[in-house]
């Protein structure tokens, strides 16, 4: 769960750095597992992201299976 988290953070970090924004501009996170029960181990990683004062942030479960996907994650940024 660490893992994918990892990645889906690193990949939108990426875009945002791009045209020169970061991951500190994020001011909403959604968050979709596929099974609740990986919250602890997705925000384990998440924190780590976001020490101190991180973004708005909700959650949801799939509501179908996609196989090996554990966790997607989307982020709205300032400008």
């Amino acid at each position: 769960m660490q893992a994918q988290t990892r990645q889906c953070l690193t990949n939108i970090a990426a875009v945002l750095e791009a045209p020169g924004s970061s991951m500190d501009k994020i001011v909403s996170v959604t968050l979709v597992l596929a099974d609740e029960d990986d919250f602890a181990g997705m925000n384990e990683e998440y924190l780590r992201w976001f020490p101190s004062n991180p973004p708005a942030r909700q959650g949801a479960k799939l509501p179908a299976r996609v196989p090996g996907l554990k966790v997607s994650v989307a982020a709205i940024a300032e400008a």
